[in-house]
C-alpha cells in the first residue's frame, strides 16, 4: 500500500467520523484501540487493520473501496460530486433532508423540460 492510499485512507476515515459526528474516542471504543491509535490513522501515521477497515465500512455505512481508495462502489456514485456522497453516507438527517429538497426541485425541473420537449 503506498503512502497516498494511506494518506487518503486517514482523511476519508476522519471526514467519515466527522460527518457522523463520532468522536475519535468513540470510534475507538467500537474497534476496541486507543484513541491515539485513530488520532495517528487520521494523521497518515498509522494504519488499521483490516478487521477494523471492514468495521469502518459497516459503521459507516460505505465500501472498503471508499475507504482505502477513495472509490465507490458505483459508477453512477463515482460521478457524482463527492460533497453530495459524503452527504448520502453521513448520518446528519438535517443535510440528507436539504439534498432531497434539492434533489426534488431539479427532478420537478427536469420532468418540466422532459414535458416541453
Amino acid at each position: 500500500m503506498s503512502k497516498n492510499t494511506i494518506t487518503g485512507m486517514g482523511q476519508r476515515i476522519a471526514e467519515l467520523r466527522r460527518s457522523n459526528r463520532m468522536t475519535q474516542e468513540e470510534l475507538s471504543d467500537i474497534l476496541n484501540v486507543s484513541p491515539k491509535h485513530i488520532s495517528h490513522v487520521e494523521r497518515d501515521c498509522a494504519s488499521l487493520s483490516l478487521y477494523n477497515l471492514i468495521q469502518v465500512s459497516h459503521i459507516f455505512s460505505c465500501s472498503l473501496d471508499y475507504i482505502v481508495e477513495g472509490r465507490f462502489n458505483d459508477e453512477i456514485l463515482d460521478r457524482m460530486p463527492e460533497a453530495i456522497v459524503h452527504i448520502m453516507n453521513s448520518r446528519d438527517v438535517e443535510e440528507q433532508e436539504r439534498l432531497n429538497r434539492y434533489l426534488s426541485i431539479y427532478s420537478e425541473l427536469y420532468e418540466k423540460k422532459r414535458d416541453r420537449s
